[in-house]
């Protein structure tokens, strides 16, 4: 039976070209709050063909039958065989044990494949005109903001990298499409807004979490503007054997957290009473946590190791 094989190098040497792509970048120093870029491309599908080249295959041989031989010691049968499907003779005690196998060799030869080649046929030419709003909302720190617009085909993305010093937030992005002929055009639009890092950085920084009647409080940074500052709170209840209810999980709104400046900083206090949950007799777990909280999608997420703090209480009411 005959083993065919083919040289890799061969199906490597008919790719095929997919959709031109087209890459325009923006960097916002602040000098510039917005800016057009224009980019082009082709849109391409594959399709196939098969063709016949020459190659090289290989094959399996068969060469005859080979005595191999293994274990023991002493007089056992070590003669080899006359001819296939010969076996030794038992012999009392230890002795080898010995068998005939087949032995092939690999061969090559020239031959004929039948291969499937790729090829790009051309659909359209695209022509995208991309609109960006950049505004900045702090004034202290100086911007260095690279956007990124790539056109690959139609499919238009956007990515950023920022110099940590700013959230690039995303308030909008819309893309219309239209075909003028044979060429597609593209109008897209995406507006961002930059919220200095630091200060929400330095607020989501959370201690000394204590109850008294009720009162939940926690210690945290300077909170400069409570709109960029999102609470949370989970209340489980402990139990010896089985798994703890959860009495309460989820964000809190505006009207359930009261946060104001201290000398360190800024104290956080929540009522629990007033969110439904009695804390009666046993044992709590209370974990509040604050994050940052956007007007729209972040988008340069990836940059930032932490984008919130908790911390957890366990209370025992007797």
């Amino acid at each position: 039976m005959k083993k065919l094989l083919g040289i890799f190098s061969v199906a490597l040497s008919f790719g095929a070209v997919a959709s031109t792509v087209d890459i325009k970048t923006f960097v916002y120093d602040g000098s510039v709050s917005s800016t057009t870029l224009l980019l082009s491309t082709e849109k391409t599908h594959t399709e196939y063909r098969m063709e016949q080249r020459q190659s090289i295959c290989y094959r399996n041989e068969f060469r005859g039958h080979r005595t191999v031989c293994t274990g023991g010691y002493g007089g056992g049968y070590g003669g080899g065989y006359p001819h296939p499907g010969r076996h030794p003779r038992p012999h009392p005690g230890p002795m080898r044990s010995c068998w005939s196998e087949p032995v092939y060799v690999t061969v090559s030869y020239p031959c004929i494949q039948t291969v499937s080649v790729p090829y790009e046929v051309k659909d359209y030419d695209v022509e995208a005109r991309v609109n960006l709003d950049v505004s900045k909302l702090s004034s202290e720190a100086t911007p260095g903001e690279t956007f990124k617009v790539t056109l690959s085909g139609d499919q238009l993305s956007f990515d950023v990298n920022g110099s940590k010093k700013f959230f690039i937030v995303k308030r909008n992005q819309d893309i219309r499409s239209s075909m003028n002929g044979s060429v597609k055009m593209m109008d897209a639009l995406l507006s961002t807004e930059l919220l200095e890092s630091a200060p929400v950085l330095k607020a989501l920084n959370l201690a000394n979490i204590a109850i008294d009647n009720g009162l939940l409080t926690f210690d945290l940074g300077p909170v400069e503007n409570n709109a960029n500052i999102g609470f949370s709170l989970k209340i489980t209840k402990k139990k010896l054997l089985g798994s703890d209810p959860v009495l309460l999980d989820r964000d809190l709104l505006d009207s359930e957290i009261e946060v104001k400046a201290t000398s360190s900083g800024s104290e956080a206090g929540i009522n629990v009473n007033k969110l439904g949950v009695e804390l009666t007799e046993g044992k709590f777990s209370l974990t509040a946590k604050a994050f940052a909280k956007f007007n729209g999608s972040l988008m340069n997420s990836s940059q930032f190791n932490e984008l919130s703090s908790s911390r957890t209480l366990i209370y025992k009411v007797r």
